[in-house]
């Protein structure tokens, strides 16, 4: 699953604890009966942070979040099995 946010929910940050999306996201997806060790998640934060003049400081930390939302994404695809790629 992939998850953007606009601010900041991982650890360590004010908005921690107040993640609503991946929980919500993890019980779906356990509902249709995928088990956990399916589910993986890659996230970014900050998005608003490129555009909203508030956050021009937390850029370097988006940049970087973003670059390792990328490189988790693509080492997850990379895992997949050549059939599950039709």
């Amino acid at each position: 699953m992939v998850a953007a946010r606009g601010g900041a929910h991982g650890p360590g940050t004010p908005g921690e604890g107040q993640d609503f999306q991946v929980p919500c996201l993890r019980a779906y997806f356990r509902r249709q009966g995928v088990a956990e060790s399916g589910i993986h998640v890659v996230s970014s934060e900050l998005t608003r942070a490129g555009f909203a003049p508030g956050m021009a400081s937390l850029r370097p930390q988006a940049e970087r979040s973003l670059a390792e939302a990328r490189a988790r994404a693509t080492e997850l695809a990379a895992a997949l099995p050549a059939a599950a790629l039709g």
